[in-house]
Formats: C-alpha cells, structure tokens, sequence
C-alpha cells in the first residue's frame, strides 16, 4: 500500500502542470508571460524548477471549464486553441487565443471573483492577439469559480499595446539571454506567487 501525503499530491500536481504547459525555447516568448504583471516570475518560471502553488493548480483546472466548452464551441463554427505568433528581432512571440471565428476572438478567465473591468493583463492579452490576428473585435469572457456568474467584455483592437507586449517580451528575451532577472513588479500577485520569499531576500 503506497502512503499518500503533501509531498505526492505536489508531484502529481506538478506532472498536470508539465502536461499542460508547453515548454518552449529561447528564442520564444509568449503574450502570457510578456503580459504577467511580473516579468520577474515569467524569467524565473523560465529558468527554475519550483513546486507549483494550490493557487497555480487551481487556475489550470479553471481551464478545463473552457475545455468543457470547446466541443460547443466547434459545432458552432469556432475554431479553439488557435496558435498565434510575430517574428521579431532575434525571438518570436507566440500565443494560443482560447476560440476565433471569421474576424472575432474570445478569451475565458476563470476567476475567484468578477472584476468591474476587466484586469490589465487580460486586456492586453486581448488587445495583442486581435492585432497579430488582424481581428476587429474580442470578448474577455469571465467565469467566477464561486458562484459561477458570468461577465463578458468587448475589447477592441490597440496597436499600442502589442507594442507594449512587444517591449515586455524584448525584456524578458534579454533577461533570459543575459541570466540577469528583471526587477520585480510588488503588488497583490505577490501573495501567491512561488518565488515570493526569493524575492524578499
């Protein structure tokens, strides 16, 4: 009889992880990690094996009530988990958009609570995948996992912010290249974040 405790449950977590997220080279930066409000924790998600956090786990399976979705979504003329990507100076910045159809994109984010608006991250996220997909408009579609509202906000095209989401992902290539990790971004994210006590040191 095999014993169970924190430590093999954290194992099977991290395997669902490693499953779930492709690993990618470095000459790749995806719109996820130019986006997080941190490009601290995205350089060191790169370059460290850490244990995934409950609050980590929780969010993938957030995803599976998208994936949950996606068989709808296809007989209604969907196309899900579409790859995206711009060739840039030196990398290439790569995204996965959640279901796209003829010039529309849509983009779930399983949450605690719904925000009032939708969070920068996200909206930036949006904003970059319409102008790489050449769309004219997006839905940031929100899934409480408390109490299972829904809130929906259309989010339109900005060149400026995939150009912000191209500077971001430049410093995060550079930091990656250099092994010189950016400054931190402090704010409520930190919390959970796997690299807090790093950081703090």
């Amino acid at each position: 009889m095999h014993d169970v405790d924190e430590v093999v449950v954290n194992k099977w977590i991290f395997r669902y992880l490693l499953m779930y997220y492709k690993s990618y080279g470095d000459d790749e930066i995806t719109v996820t990690e130019a986006v997080n409000p941190c490009l601290r924790k995205s350089y060191l998600t790169r370059v460290k094996m850490v244990q995934p956090t409950p609050m980590e786990f929780l969010k993938v399976v957030g995803q599976d009530i998208h994936v949950a979705l996606q068989d709808i979504l296809r007989r209604e003329g969907w196309d899900v988990e579409v790859g995206v990507a711009l060739r840039l100076d030196g990398f290439v910045l790569r995204g996965r958009v959640d279901a796209a159809k003829d010039d529309v994109i849509l983009e779930f984010k399983t949450t605690n609570g719904i925000p009032e608006r939708p969070y920068e991250s996200h909206q930036l996220q949006t904003q970059a995948y319409l102008t790489m997909m050449n769309a004219s408009k997006g839905y940031i579609i929100y899934l409480s996992r408390t109490d299972g509202k829904v809130k929906v906000f259309k989010i339109h095209p900005s060149k400026g912010s995939l150009k912000k989401v191209i500077g971001r992902a430049k410093q995060l290539h550079e930091a990656l290249k250099s092994n010189q990790p950016p400054p931190p971004s402090r704010g409520p994210w930190c919390e959970y974040c796997s690299f807090k006590l790093a950081c703090r040191r």
